[in-house]
């Protein structure tokens, strides 16, 4: 190329070219040729620079490792290529990134260096923009991964301040009447956790009573330090941020470094505005704890067994109820399997439902527990299955009401019925009534068809609906002198006095019909056997009641949805 079209190219480059002639001896380089991209980004006319050495450029932000690795690669005749700051003829700082790059002589030897220069100090900006929203989102995302726990959120702020800011420490602080506490620290300031400071005569407290962003360079020159408490922790300079959400502060955000004046108006902003989204994190930390507090309060202040069951069937909350029945810190139970609490026999009489509830079932039940602790205790127990955001089933709320008191009353809880202690009663009188004044009385069991398959078809909570259904029919249907109850689990008995065996029959048999035609809790059709006897004078309830049995199951093995009967005598 001709050297005409050489000149004219580098005059119309948009970048700025330097060329260096290489001196002989110690000296720098000087400056032969500069082009206009070169005038207009530093200041300086092209006859203002021939001759002369690059080191004019430089200033209070250039980097002397910069400028000692530029001198290297012309000492020893190869490229170089980096960035540091540099200085235009008005005295502004600009970003240069400089290529430089060697010219050899036919001979190999390197006599000029051609350096191509431009101003980054825009690009990189931006890029720090980007980063600083970058961190941002960051800091978002770990603060909400945080959760609702106060304490892990206090440490998910300092953890994303110290990021941000790059100081050496950081700490969140809240006032506790009149003293500033240390509640979450970062960094250098490990092991300060739960320092007081007072707010009276402390930078912090300045921070916190006036809400505004405090910036200090040295502290040992700012007469608002606590100098001893500074002196202490290695709070040399620092930014605190008064964490404001809803006109309420609820601490102060404090970085900080061993070095003064660390800090530049970059990460002053960028606190100022991390400082929202770590103050609403806060809030909503903090109200979540209160409600928290409010409910295990009234959780605990209830005599009924509340808790939550994880999918591997261990206790992850329960309530002050639990350490009353089994004699036990509610914190010990915390992280215990079920049968670890409960007893094998327990759970092993309750685990059905438990499987039920943990693959996503509502289960009501009533049962005889035999817990580990506390004997049996006749409990109705609800479950209910708890899902995650993606609808599968992470554990259960389970709430258990000791019914054993009930129990020993007069009513079945379920069906409304005489319950079994209260047909036993009854069924003594009327044999004693029976034998005194030589009157026929007939007594039947009554079993629903199929129960377990209802149960695992429809669930638990379906199975409760149909035996409450079978219950108001047959209390529907009997006289008013009989006596109907439910016996245990879906059995159910009828004591009908003045009543001999055909008319029991025909009463069993109307029955088995009548319940075939309902439909109980939107189920297919449910079918009843009955076994039928008469009570001779002076048996025992005992003897009759092992006949009927006889005869309930007799209709079972037959076909079940029928009576049939057995006389006293029977084999």
């Amino acid at each position: 190329m001709e050297p005409r079209l050489l000149v004219s190219a580098l005059e119309h480059s948009p970048s700025a070219v330097t060329i260096f002639e290489r001196r002989p001896g110690p000296g720098a380089p000087a400056i032969v040729y500069v082009n206009r991209a070169f005038e207009v980004m530093t200041g300086y006319a092209r006859d203002e620079v021939l001759g002369r050495e690059l080191g004019f450029l430089r200033g209070e932000l250039t980097d002397p490792d910069a400028v000692a690795s530029i001198g290297a690669a012309i000492a020893d005749g190869r490229s170089y290529e980096g960035e540091t700051w540099f200085y235009r003829k008005s005295g502004e700082a600009y970003l240069m990134r400089l290529a430089m790059t060697p010219d050899f002589d036919d001979s190999g030897v390197s006599s000029h260096f051609i350096a191509v220069q431009r101003d980054v100090t825009e690009r990189r900006k931006r890029q720090r923009r980007r980063q600083d929203l970058e961190l941002i989102v960051h800091l978002q995302r770990e603060i909400v991964t945080g959760g609702l726990d106060l304490q892990r959120v206090r440490q998910k702020v300092v953890d994303a301040a110290l990021q941000i800011s790059g100081a050496d420490a950081a700490v969140v602080e809240e006032a506790e009447d009149d003293e500033m506490v240390y509640r979450a620290v970062a960094g250098r300031a490990q092991g300060s956790l739960g320092l007081r400071l007072p707010v009276e005569g402390s930078l912090t407290g300045l921070c916190f009573r006036s809400r505004e962003l405090i910036k200090t360079d040295d502290t040992e020159a700012d007469p608002r330090v606590h100098r001893e408490a500074a002196r202490k922790v290695g709070f040399v300079s620092g930014i605190l941020v008064p964490l404001i959400h809803d006109q309420r502060c609820y601490g102060v955000l404090k970085v900080y470094s061993s070095r003064p004046s660390a800090f530049s108006s970059d990460e002053v902003q960028l606190l100022e505005i991390a400082s929202g989204i770590l103050a609403a994190a806060l809030f909503n930390a903090a109200s979540f704890e209160a409600e928290v507090n409010r409910r295990s309060l009234l959780v605990d202040s209830i005599p009924i067994l509340v808790s939550f069951i994880d999918k591997e069937r261990r206790y992850r909350e329960v309530n002050a109820a639990y350490e009353d029945w089994f004699c036990v810190k509610a914190s010990d139970i915390r992280g215990q399997f079920m049968w670890e609490v409960l007893g094998d026999q327990a759970y092993e009489r309750i685990r059905s439902y438990v499987d039920a509830a943990l693959e996503g079932e509502e289960v009501s039940y009533e049962a005889e527990i035999p817990y580990k602790e506390g004997g049996k205790r006749v409990v109705l127990a609800q479950y209910q299955p708890s899902r995650g955001h993606d609808g599968e089933v992470t554990g259960m709320y389970a709430v258990v009401r000791d019914l054993t008191q009930v129990k020993q009353a007069e009513l079945d809880f379920l069906t409304g019925l005489w319950n079994r202690r209260k047909c036993e009663e009854k069924a003594t009188e009327l044999l004693r009534q029976a034998d005194r004044y030589d009157q026929p009385l007939a007594l039947m069991l009554l079993d629903v068809d199929n129960f377990k398959s209802i149960n695992d078809r429809f669930g638990h909570a379906h199975g409760d609906e149909v035996l409450k259904g079978v219950g108001h029919h047959l209390g529907n249907t009997v006289r008013g002198v009989d006596v109907v109850g439910r016996w245990g689990g879906e059995e159910f008995i009828i004591l009908a006095p003045e009543t001999g065996l055909d008319e029991a029959k025909l009463l069993a048999e109307r029955i088995c019909a009548e319940l075939r035609r309902q439909s109980f809790a939107g189920s297919q059709a449910v079918t009843v056997s009955i076994g039928v006897t008469r009570v001779s004078k002076g048996e025992r309830l005992e003897q009759a009641l092992e006949r009927a049995d006889e005869a309930l199951y007799r209709a079972k093995r037959e076909g079940r949805d029928r009576v049939a009967v057995s006389e006293p005598g029977d084999p």
